[in-house]
């Protein structure tokens, strides 16, 4: 071991303080409890069991149809049952509790489960067979049909333990149950995605901007990530490693997919190989997410931006990029990519347009090209901001499809974070000939209003743009990690 170096001095790709194996994500393990009462069973002793085993078997069959990672505990009907499923679930090492009642259910069954779970997140599915009430139906149906008893028995004893839960009621074959039920799933998944990844800092906050300025300890706390600070020296050397060959060949890829405008060839060179060693530094360090400062010293070494190096990675890889020292944001890009299965726009509050009743936000080149409508929406530019370094660097310019959309982001209060939370739609314009990634967000409230809103709540400067609706998980991912939210359409 006397040979075994820090990752700021290594040489290799084998460190003290980094683990030499990329962190694998787990994948949410969901908890099935299907459950009727045993004592129910000698009152119509031909057909009651049976019917309920059946139609929790369907709730059964729901699920693998939908989730991909789910155990089930069988019909829990006695005390012993619940015994042997919470020993289960224990062993299974479950994400997620889901209690489904096919009769009423005395708590103190449920409970000896949960109990054998105290931090697994719990969900009651309050299910009956039908939308419909059968008006000429039997009180053997009425049993069959009782959960909600059961659910309401054992909430109130939850509530009086000081136990959190979450509800969904449908019946059996309600397609809106299960999609409440894989918004908590998302939500999990997502903070199963960020916990212990791997985020390096290259620079610093840019000067001056003191909303986006976060502790790592308490980055570490609220979302259990680890913040690994990178010398611009471990960058650079990555750069003086790049062949032109290389460079060649991811160059001519990209002028062929793309038309470009006021760029030469040595800025479109440049910038690539400063984006091959972008990607080899996080691949050697064990990134799962990167963020850099490229103004002044990284632009002035390198005579580029990183624009397309943060591209390109988020478009190869499963890493994703943000700037400025944007911590917060750059963490809602990462929960916005698991929950949406796409990389996310990082961009700037900006001009209203009150006809279209919308907000321009312009991004700092962080995004992929499929935020856009197609390939030939998408045109090769010269990074609009030029910061003291000789070339034009590179850049995309494309503003981001129309359709669903959700403005988020991480910020820091004086009592912890917080999470701005917006669904909006992007609307359908032609690129704005900006040099920029950009986008059209079109709200419900009045925009003037909405503004006033979203400032007086003190967001960062920052916004981030999720492809598609994704509110409703980012809201239950708040809620999961306690952290308070700002909601506004």
């Amino acid at each position: 071991m006397a040979n075994v170096k820090s990752f700021e001095e290594a040489n290799g790709n084998s460190f003290g303080d980094i683990l030499s194996s990329k962190r694998e994500t787990k994948k949410v393990k969901i908890g099935l409890f299907t459950g009727g009462y045993f004592e129910y069973w000698r009152m119509f002793p031909e057909t009651l069991e049976k019917n309920v085993t059946s139609d929790m078997e369907r709730v059964k069959e729901n699920f693998k149809k939908k989730f991909d990672n789910v155990v089930f505990s069988g019909m829990v009907d006695t005390l012993d049952a619940a015994d042997e499923a919470g020993k289960l679930f224990k062993k299974e090492d479950i994400d997620i509790l889901v209690i489904a009642y096919g009769t009423y259910l005395p708590d103190f069954m449920t409970m000896h489960v949960i109990n054998q779970l105290p931090n697994v997140p719990v969900v009651f599915f309050s299910v009956q067979n039908d939308e419909r009430i059968d008006l000429k139906s039997s009180y053997e149906h009425s049993l069959r049909n009782s959960s909600t008893i059961g659910i309401a028995q054992i909430t109130g004893t939850m509530r009086k333990l000081g136990r959190d839960y979450k509800i969904v009621v449908g019946s059996i074959d309600d397609e809106r149950a299960y999609k409440k039920i894989a918004v908590y799933v998302k939500a999990k998944q997502a903070i199963l995605h960020i916990k212990e990844a791997n985020i390096g800092v290259i620079g610093n906050v840019f000067r001056g901007m003191y909303d986006l300025e976060l502790s790592k300890t308490f980055l570490k706390s609220a979302f259990d990530v680890n913040v690994i600070y990178i010398q611009s020296g471990h960058l650079l050397a990555e750069w003086e490693q790049v062949e032109d060959s290389e460079v060649k060949e991811v160059a001519d890829k990209l002028l062929k997919r793309f038309k470009k405008r006021d760029v030469t060839d040595d800025d479109v060179m440049r910038a690539i190989k400063l984006a091959i060693a972008m990607q080899r530094l996080a691949e050697r360090f064990r990134l799962n997410a990167m963020c850099f400062l490229d103004q002044h010293f990284l632009q002035k070494q390198t005579r580029t931006t990183a624009r397309i190096g943060a591209s390109l990675i988020m478009e190869n890889t499963d890493i994703t990029v943000a700037c400025e020292g944007d911590l917060g944001g750059l963490v809602t890009m990462m929960l916005m990519k698991s929950i949406s299965g796409e990389d996310a726009l990082m961009a700037e509050w900006g001009e209203y347009d009150a006809e279209l009743n919308s907000c321009l936000v312009m991004g700092h080149g962080i995004g992929v090209p499929s935020l856009a409508k197609s390939d030939d929406k998408i045109t090769l530019t010269r990074t609009p901001e030029e910061w003291g370094f000789e070339g034009g660097g590179l850049n995309y310019e494309l503003i981001v499809k129309p359709g669903d959309v959700t403005v988020a982001h991480v910020i820091e209060t004086p009592d912890g974070y917080k999470m701005i939370v917006s669904p909006a739609k992007s609307v359908d314009l032609d690129p704005l000939p900006y040099s920029e990634l950009h986008a059209m967000v079109q709200v419900k409230t009045p925009i003037k209003e909405y503004l006033e809103a979203v400032l007086d709540s003190g967001v960062t400067h920052h916004c981030i743009v999720g492809i598609s609706n994704m509110a409703e998980e980012l809201m239950e991912v708040a809620r999961q990690l306690n952290l308070k939210t700002f909601y506004i359409e």
